[in-house]
Formats: C-alpha cells, structure tokens, sequence
C-alpha cells in the first residue's frame, strides 16, 4: 500500500543536467527571504545608499520605519521598545520619533485605497470571465470569476505559480488540461502584461529621453537579474553562455507562446482592444490604490508627506516597472521579489530608501491582505480543488516536463 507522501515525486526523478526539484522548490522559498534580509540588512540602515551591515544604523531605520507605520506605541504597549529610557523594552525610542508615530492618519485615503485596490482585483476576476466567454467556455459566471482569487490565493503560500493550474482545474472541473481553460489563463496574464507594458510606456513617453532612460536600464537589470537568480523548476543547467540570460527571459515570460497568442488575437481587434483598455485600468486602478494608502499614512497638516516630491507619473512607472516581478512569481507572494524591485525603482527616482521601503511595505501589505480575502470568500462560494492536491499535481508536471 503506498502512501500520500509515497506518490509526491523525488529529487532523484529529475532528468541528468537539471536542477532538484526539491532544491528549485528550497531555493524558492530561500530567496524571497534573502531578498528581504538584503532590503532590512543592507538598504534600510542606509537611507541614502546600500552600505555594509551596521547594528546602530539597523535599529534606527527599523524604528522609523515603525514610526511611519504608526504602531511605536502598540510596541510600547507590548514591552517591545520604552520610550526616552521609561519603562520597559530592549529598544529604546526618542520623543521625535513618538510624535511621528502619533501624526494624524488618514481615513478617508485609506478608505480610498481599499476601493480602488479591491476594485482593480474585481476587475481582473472580470477579465477572466470575459476571456472565458471569448474562447467558448461555457461554466458559469461565479465559478469563472471565483476561480481567479482562488489560483492568485494558492501563490501566495507556494513559489512557481501553482495557482494558473489552479485556476485551469477550477474552470474545468478536472486536472486542468482542457484546452479552454488553459487559453483563459494564459490569456489573462498576457493581458496582465501587456496591460504593465502600456503603463510603462505612456509614463516614459511623458517623461522623456532623459528621465526614461534610466527606468528602462533598471527594469531591465531587474528583470534580468530575478530570472538568473531565481530557476524555475528543475530548469535545465545546461552549459555556461554569455547569452543565456537572454534564453532564460524568453523562457520565463514563454515568448513564442506570447507571440503566437497575440497573433490570435489581432483576428479579433476589436476583442483586443477593449481588453487592453481594462487591463490598463485595472493597472491603474492598483497603482491609485498604492498611491492613496501612501496618503493614507502621510500627515499633510504636519507637512510630512511620504514621498512628498515624487510625482503621480514617476509613482506609477515605479509601480508599473515592479509589477513585472509578479508575472514571474518564482517566490510565493513574489516575496521578496517585488520588494526589491519596488524600493530600488523608487531610489532611480531619487527616494531615500527608508521611505521607498515604508511605501513598499504597505503596498504588498494591501494588495496580499486583499487577495487573500478573496481567496476565503472564493472557497466558500464555489467548489475549488484541494490546493495541496493541485500542489501536488502541479509538482509532479513539473517532473514530468524535466524529464521529457
């Protein structure tokens, strides 16, 4: 008799030339939190540049970065810092830093963030079913929808985005391999992305020559530098070349596929044009929703504004360029992957790293708060699939197309 753990796939079932699996699926929770440690470690004891580890400085950009957050005196409260040497805590905090903390908060941004966030993620549980109507697939509506925040839910606790088989197996009720599914949900991250590339653009163009160039060089350095650091599963490891990482990126985003599908679409223009215009307003929609909860935890009537000098059009392209790292969800959560990203692209615009990651921060917080939410409320309204079944199942493909 075998067991569950029996029938999960071994890392000696890789083919010859590849990486472990289990040592891909290792190395992708690993780096996320590497990631982070580089964040925190390395860019946030500094606010004007990456320096070498300082104990002092950490403890300091820690604290104002709670300061920012608003909650210095839930950890006072819990004993986790005193203040001015009174009471109890093993780090201590000056008054300055207590008044930052108890600046006004502001409701009504916050209140605007939450709309526009949970509405951009409507919309693209929207899409889908659009996308599902296109191709022919014939389920119904709330199963369509629903089955979006179940797959984006399912990445947030595992790397390699298990959730697009997810969604593939909610839509059709099988082992998702239906024809029809799968075009929906690669058509929908197509869309993702094109939707990320039209944001990039219009910004850049209205930025000009001069303060695009450096946003195209870094979005791509970033992007180039998640795909060679981070393998998919059991990606082969083939020989060193000096052009390989062109060959990894076209792999990663599945270039000839992308190709092909847009090529499918130009058939049906008028299709492709009206799912672009949402895609590009679900984007923005996002993008307004970080934008307001940075508001949100601002303080106008102290004249502290996080980010007070960087304007809505170089926010978006930071936002749009760090968006690409959720395409490639090779941590779960794009953990660590996005922060990165988003906290560099905002010091080429000239921000501190302290406030880039503050902005950061409570932009993942809202976005994956809100997923999750949907989530629970998609299990509960529409059958869904075990997740560690599809986990399951989506690891053992992977043997599988290693192996081929």
């Amino acid at each position: 008799m075998t067991t569950p753990q029996d029938q999960l796939p071994r890392a000696s079932d890789a083919a010859p030339g590849t990486t472990s699996l289990r040592g891909s699926v290792a190395w992708g929770y690993v780096f996320g939190f590497l990631l982070m440690l580089f964040v925190f470690l390395i860019l946030l004891p500094d606010a004007d540049g990456p320096s070498p580890w300082d104990a002092v400085a950490f403890r300091k950009g820690i604290l104002e970065t709670f300061a920012n957050f608003r909650i210095l005196d839930e950890l006072a409260d819990m004993g986790i810092v005193r203040v001015a040497d009174i009471g109890e805590g093993f780090l201590n905090v000056d008054l300055d830093l207590i008044a930052v903390s108890n600046r006004k908060f502001g409701t009504a941004p916050f209140y605007l963030a939450l709309a526009f966030i949970s509405l951009s993620l409507m919309l693209r549980g929207i899409r889908q079913r659009m996308l599902a109507s296109h191709f022919g697939f014939g389920h119904g509506v709330k199963g369509q929808i629903s089955s979006y925040f179940f797959g984006r839910g399912m990445n947030l606790f595992f790397p390699f985005g298990p959730g697009d088989l997810a969604i593939a197996r909610t839509l059709d009720g099988g082992d998702g391999t239906g024809e029809a599914a799968v075009d929906v949900v690669f058509h929908n991250r197509l869309f993702e992305l094109l939707g990320i590339f039209v944001v990039l653009l219009i910004g850049l163009i209205y930025l000009g020559w001069g303060g695009a160039i450096t946003t195209v060089l870094w979005t791509l350095l970033l992007t180039i530098a998640v795909v060679s650091l981070t393998q998919p599963l059991g990606w082969p490891t083939g020989q060193p070349s000096r052009w390989k990482f062109l060959a990894n990126i076209s792999a990663a985003f599945n270039g000839p596929a992308l190709m092909a599908a847009l090529k499918r679409l130009l058939a049906s223009p008028v299709f492709l044009f009206g799912i672009l215009v949402l895609s590009v307003a679900v984007l923005m929609m996002e993008i307004i929703g970080y934008w307001w909860i940075k508001q949100a935890f601002s303080s106008p009537m102290d004249d502290y504004v996080l980010m007070k000098d960087l304007a809505f059009v170089n926010f978006a392209v930071v936002i749009a360029g760090a968006s690409i790292t959720r395409i490639l969800p090779y941590t779960f959560a794009s953990f660590g992957i996005y922060e990165t990203a988003s906290v560099v692209m905002f010091w080429v615009m000239g921000e501190g790293f302290l406030t880039g990651i503050t902005v950061t921060l409570l932009d993942s917080l809202l976005l994956n708060v809100f997923i999750f939410l949907f989530f629970i409320v998609a299990m509960r309204v529409n059958p869904c699939p075990s997740i560690l079944e599809t986990w399951r199942m989506f690891y053992q493909r992977s043997v599988k197309r290693v192996a081929a």
